[in-house]
């Protein structure tokens, strides 16, 4: 009697843990499809959990990579712009310059030309000031700040030779800006008191340009000094031509990067999917299967708890 009661005990034990394994997988299948998704949580699988978080992060990095480099499309498209429209204005300048040179010109046109190139000076520091998304483009990491002030006796820089670079890759970035100071250069004009002589000192193409001013300037202008000023206006405009060049292989790089990018988010994507999105099919198969087991453990553990002491006499 004793014996037969520890062995329905024993038995009725062993249907409960059928019963609860059997019901935890029907669970976990009607979850999963339910959610579409066959891991919810590390307990659910840890190394595929553990995938799963990493291509998330991978994912994440991605969109980081993919809207810096569109940005820096962006803005190299309109540093692009701008020093096209430099290059224009300064070969202006040059073929204005040539004509100067030349001495064949009357006295009403020379006036003409001293207008031109006041127009050109206007232009080309508006260009080198040139602001895109709140940002001046040309003055270093100082993007609140004009690149250039104006004032009576030439140009003020201020900006800084500090360049900004955009996060492109894992530990890869680039720089984006170009520093107006070595784009452009710079310019002062002195006036000697006693003679009233201008001397232009500075740099670059904005030094030509003053220079070619000064030339202008004179009752008897000075062809021979607008001459001078044709090598580094030339200089100007090869300065601005390589830095174009930079800025479409740039641009290149950064389209090819993206369509890499958009490669490795697919492949990432489908890496990720086939950890934790669930077979659909497969996964309602199993579900009625388990459905089934369940029900016939339901059925089979009450039949064995009705067994009766009369069962043991």
């Amino acid at each position: 009697m004793a014996i037969g009661r520890v062995s329905t005990y024993q038995l009725n034990k062993s249907f409960t843990g059928q019963i609860g394994n059997t019901q935890a997988k029907f669970n976990k299948l009607s979850q999963q499809i339910q959610t579409g998704k066959k891991v919810s949580s590390i307990t659910d699988d840890a190394a595929a959990a553990r995938g799963i978080i990493k291509a998330n992060a991978q994912l994440g990095d991605i969109d980081t990579y993919v809207a810096n480099l569109k940005m820096a499309d962006n803005e190299l498209t309109q540093t692009d712009n701008s020093l096209k429209s430099v290059s224009d204005k300064l070969q202006e300048a040059y073929d204005l310059a040539m004509t100067v040179a030349n001495g064949t010109t009357g006295k009403e046109q020379m006036e003409a030309y001293r207008q031109q190139l006041d127009s050109i000076i206007e232009s080309v520091t508006a260009l080198a000031n040139t602001n895109y998304g709140d940002q001046y483009l040309f003055s270093g990491t100082r993007t609140t700040t004009p690149a250039y002030t104006k004032t009576d006796d030439g140009l003020t820089w201020n900006g800084n030779d500090e360049g900004r670079y955009a996060l492109i890759g894992e530990d890869k970035t680039e720089q984006i800006n170009f520093i107006g100071k070595d784009m452009f250069g710079s310019a002062k004009v002195t006036t000697d008191p006693a003679t009233g002589a201008k001397t232009v000192t500075g740099e670059g193409a904005f030094k030509a340009l003053y220079e070619l001013k000064v030339a202008l300037e004179k009752d008897d202008v000075d062809t021979n000094q607008a001459r001078e000023t044709l090598d580094g206006i030339n200089e100007g405009i090869v300065k601005v031509t390589a830095a174009r060049t930079k800025t479409g292989a740039l641009g290149s790089q950064f389209e090819d990067l993206q369509t890499t990018y958009t490669n490795d988010t697919l492949n990432i994507k489908q890496l990720r999917s086939n950890l934790e999105d669930v077979d659909l099919p497969s996964a309602i198969s199993d579900w009625y299967s388990s459905y089934q087991a369940l029900q016939a453990s339901y059925q089979m553990f009450s039949q064995t708890m009705n067994v009766s002491l009369l069962n043991y006499i």
